[in-house]
């Protein structure tokens, strides 16, 4: 009986927790498939422990960011402060991250990254969406040579070209990369080839509206409660992520 009446009540709950529905693109670590990825943990146990469950969507980056400003969803997961002023979005500022510009290229190449005047010549790819910071972002808007991937995986899409040497260099975030060529096999075809050596935070961002003031209120209120019982610095070590 006593069994029955738990299982009863966990029932109840989740039949009538609030939801908020987030989403972004696949970002492992950070964001990965099957609800996990260290972003994503902290997002759905920080709104646990506010009473709210979230359900997350796999979406390419740049949809969710129009479809979270056009209040058709509730959150965005890993945006920067560009983006949050760019799709006019909320957001409380608490950083759930950081996010770094490292330069990877074919195995086969001796190229190293020493500034933006090294890029010169290079056809680089990049991911739509993606903010790469106000000097990178300035330079790659002029230059010709340059790809820009969407979709669901595109950084597994960007680690192919350059596998097959169809790129001269991938631009992106070292854990990210080398957690997704590991899972794809790419490890061995490509180098890491510098950094920019330049630390950008890292947010949820909120849809501009009553809702999502709240949420992002709320969210605040959940990641201090994270941090309090000791689960935040417990989900990155799972990681094995420092910021």
């Amino acid at each position: 009986m006593k069994c029955r009446l738990i299982i009863l009540w966990a029932m109840s709950f989740f039949v009538n927790a609030e939801q908020i529905v987030v989403a972004s693109d696949i970002w492992c670590p950070y964001i990965c498939t099957d609800n996990s990825g260290y972003v994503v943990e902290l997002t759905q146990q920080a709104f646990a422990s506010v009473d709210i469950e979230v359900k997350f969507e796999s979406l390419p980056f740049q949809r969710a960011l129009t479809l979270t400003s056009q209040h058709k969803l509730d959150a965005v997961l890993a945006v920067t402060a560009e983006h949050i002023s760019t799709f006019s979005l909320s957001s409380n500022h608490v950083p759930i991250g950081q996010y770094t510009n490292d330069f990877y290229t074919p195995v086969n190449s001796n190229w190293q990254y020493s500034s933006l005047k090294s890029l010169d010549s290079k056809l680089i790819a990049t991911i739509l969406g993606y903010d790469y910071g106000e000097s990178l972002n300035r330079y790659l808007e002029n230059h010709n040579s340059h790809v820009r991937t969407s979709g669901e995986a595109p950084l597994k899409t960007n680690l192919y070209l350059a596998t097959k040497n169809r790129i001269d260099l991938l631009i992106g975030n070292r854990y990210v990369i080398d957690y997704t060529a590991k899972q794809y096999g790419y490890s061995s075809d490509i180098r890491f080839a510098g950094s920019e050596n330049k630390s950008t935070a890292l947010y949820v961002g909120f849809s501009n509206d009553d809702k999502g003031h709240s949420y992002a209120s709320l969210f605040a209120q959940g990641i201090e409660n994270l941090k309090q019982s000791g689960e935040y610095q417990a989900i990155l070590d799972r990681y094995q992520i420092a910021f």
